[in-house]
């Protein structure tokens, strides 16, 4: 029914195609702007549960409740949410912005509503309970995840399917901040990598109508209270530059910290399910200490932001929220990284700025301006997002001088992270999934394809002590151009070609003195048969290859077949046709 009216739609306009999109864009906007109303319905409700009071700030609410329950409420939460992966999530591997780059890389847009669903109640259970995440995360996955069903829904192709992921992001984030044109160059910036018109005007319009649903249910409010901070002289450009390295150095100690803990939880002789718990019980005590860094945070940031908190106490908060987001993240609890990241900043910019103005009151603006500058630097920098760091700070403050710090600070600490990881911390994760978004989506396909799956296994073996009159009988009727070479036992001695056994077939007298293995070549490349075509490729072009021999990763000097570059083509035209039909 939708389908066929969506393509009648098409038809008519056939001369103007991104109009029917532009239709559809409005219908995800007010789709995801009345999820995101529904998911923060969620938190509250979950939050009341856990703590009796879904509305006032949870520091405030924390810090009335007894020890006991502050320790115990982030632990039955992890428990919930432990169980609700376990049954109903067993093979989720990737959450939040990363698993919609990957979707958007790979598959084309597509998400599972199921399991978008499940994570959404997770992360809303994670907040709620205290745990230290985002919720910007979730809704962008929530949209994400509702753009793509319209879409399958649909039939569209692949490239419109894509275009209304980005939809559905973009909606997700402007909805959250109130925040339309960041919404639009977080989602062109980070997830689609794709700024052409066709693209841009549907994800405008998503945007704009997600934050008109936003603004209507829940006030034209910014997400911070953001007094009007300005550039109070050029010497304080200086400090703006060391204020971006600190969130450089800052950034790199997040993304360290977070993906070592992942490591370490990941080795723990323990239940998967149960993982949350532990972390629960150790975000408990770390509450116990710096309840502020439980939830998202907004109201601490708020206070950094007007002044309020002294500046050995933001330190104090930069590495607990540090230590109580790697542990959350690490351990199995469902959010997000954005608000996290929103909150070192704040906390980082704020200590920095206490000390500047304090050094040179008369020269310097108040910490505020740096905690603002920090947040937008911290963003720009962990994120992989300058643009729309910076845009979101332009919405929040609606003053253009404070930008002019905001950039230098945001680029000095985007470069260095950039230094050290190349990546952001999405990518990062990504990676570490061995998935590439940003290598093409090409590679990308060619990345998810593993050399065992198009290798050859029944190819011609030689064994390295045969004679060239007994290799000559072997291959007489055989096409193949190169051959694999092994000793008695299958263990791998090289390859030899049918033009090195033709060059000495034709010294007469040598076809009885010379073996194999006498003329046998052992290249300098070799992969094994869990290696993916992404690198066998390239590794064939450095060396200027057109076949590698294939071991087994158990056995790593056994030989198990052989892989072509004509190989490695065709499986790349299966998948890129599989891929644009539907059918990955």
């Amino acid at each position: 029914m939708l389908s066929s009216l969506y393509r009648r739609l098409v038809s008519a306009f056939s001369l103007n195609e991104h109009i029917v999109l532009s239709v559809v864009a409005v219908f995800i906007g007010l789709l995801v702007g009345y999820g995101a109303i529904f998911f923060r319905f969620l938190i509250g409700l979950f939050q009341t549960l856990f703590m009796g009071d879904g509305h006032e700030g949870v520091v405030v609410i924390v810090q009335s409740l007894p020890w006991w329950q502050i320790v115990l409420m982030p632990m039955a939460g992890g428990l919930i949410v432990g169980l609700l992966v376990r049954f109903l999530l067993p093979h989720a591997k990737i959450g939040g912005v990363p698993e919609v780059m990957a979707a958007v890389a790979l598959h084309n847009g597509k998400l599972n509503l199921g399991e978008g669903a499940v994570k959404m109640l997770a992360s809303a259970l994670s907040i709620a309970c205290g745990a230290s995440v985002g919720r910007e995360g979730p809704v962008i996955h929530l949209g994400a995840t509702l753009a793509s069903v319209v879409g399958r829904k649909l039939h569209m192709s692949g490239r419109h399917m894509r275009t209304m992921v980005g939809c559905g992001a973009a909606a997700g984030i402007a909805a959250s901040f109130n925040a339309p044109i960041a919404g639009v160059m977080f989602a062109l910036e980070v997830i689609l990598a794709d700024y052409g018109l066709a693209t841009f005007s549907p994800i405008v319009l998503s945007s704009v109508i997600a934050t008109v649903v936003a603004r209507m249910h829940l006030g034209d409010y910014p997400a911070f209270i953001v007094p009007h901070y300005t550039l109070v002289s050029a010497w304080e450009i200086p400090a703006y530059v060391g204020l971006g390295l600190l969130c450089g150095l800052i950034g790199i100690l997040f993304m360290a910290t977070l993906f070592k803990t992942e490591e370490l939880m990941a080795k723990l002789a323990i239940p998967r399910h149960l993982k949350p718990v532990l972390g629960g019980l150790l975000l408990g005590c770390l509450a116990l200490v710096a309840p502020q860094m439980m939830g998202v945070g907004y109201d601490t940031m708020n206070l950094a932001l007007l002044e309020e908190l002294g500046g050995w106490l933001l330190v104090m908060l930069l590495f607990a929220k540090i230590m109580a987001t790697a542990i959350a993240l690490g351990s199995g609890f469902v959010g997000g990284e954005f608000t996290p990241v929103l909150f070192l900043g704040a906390m980082l910019g704020g200590s920095f700025g206490t000390f500047i103005h304090s050094w040179m009151p008369d020269l310097a603006a108040g910490s505020g301006a740096y905690t603002l500058v920090g947040m937008g630097a911290m963003v720009a920098a962990v994120l992989g997002a300058p643009l729309a760091s910076i845009l979101i700070l332009f919405e929040l403050t609606s003053d253009y001088r404070i930008m002019l710090a905001l950039m230098v600070s945001s680029i000095v600490a985007t470069l260095l992270v950039n230094q050290v990881y190349r990546d952001s911390v999405y990518t990062r994760v990504l990676r570490r999934k061995n998935i590439n978004p940003w290598s093409g989506r090409e590679a990308g396909l060619l990345n998810q394809i593993a050399v065992d799956d198009v290798m050859q296994r029944d190819c011609e073996r030689l064994i390295d002590t045969m004679t060239i009159r007994q290799v000559r009988a072997k291959i007489s009727k055989s096409k193949e151009e190169s051959y694999l070479v092994v000793d008695d036992d299958g263990l791998l001695k090289g390859i030899v070609s049918f033009q090195d056994i033709r060059g000495i077939v034709c010294e007469e007298g040598l076809e009885d003195l010379v073996l194999v293995r006498d003329i046998t070549i052992l290249p300098a490349e070799i992969v094994t048969d869990e290696d993916n075509l992404y690198h066998t490729f390239r590794r064939m072009g450095a060396g200027n290859l057109e076949q590698l021999p294939v071991v087994s990763t158990r056995h790593p000097d056994k030989a198990v077949g052989m892989i072509t570059d004509h190989d490695i083509i065709r499986a790349y035209n299966k998948a890129l046709v599989e891929r644009e039909t539907g059918n990955l």
